[in-house]
């Protein structure tokens, strides 16, 4: 699932830039963002950490789209389940900080696991 801090008709479009076809929803109001305890402003964005990997994704010919939502959001990636258990938690720092992937596969319970 995802949750975007954008509007209802921005769904659209990031489908068709990502290709994601799962879960998503939106929240402008950002509620989800802060219960979560997420990022927020410009300092995050433009966290010097934050525009190193910028100009280094720009020198491998990556080239950002047309943003949508709160551009200052921060984002995380969450494990949740069975139930109240958290399985993994991790909070974006600054625009491009990203959990790692491995850790967050490892996280994800198999079938045999959730019994």
């Amino acid at each position: 699932m995802v949750i975007g801090p954008a509007k209802p008709d921005h769904i659209p479009p990031f489908r068709q830039v990502t290709g994601y076809q799962g879960p998503l929803y939106v929240d402008p109001s950002r509620r989800a963002f802060r219960t979560a305890g997420l990022e927020h402003g410009w300092a995050s964005t433009y966290h010097p950490l934050a525009v190193l990997r910028g100009m280094l994704a720009f020198g491998r010919g990556f080239r950002q789209g047309a943003r949508q939502g709160d551009v200052a959001q921060q984002g995380g990636t969450f494990v949740l389940g069975p139930g109240d258990r958290v399985r993994y938690e991790w909070r974006d720092r600054y625009a491009g900080d990203g959990a790692d992937l491995d850790a967050v596969v490892a996280a994800i319970p198999t079938t045999a696991a959730v019994r």
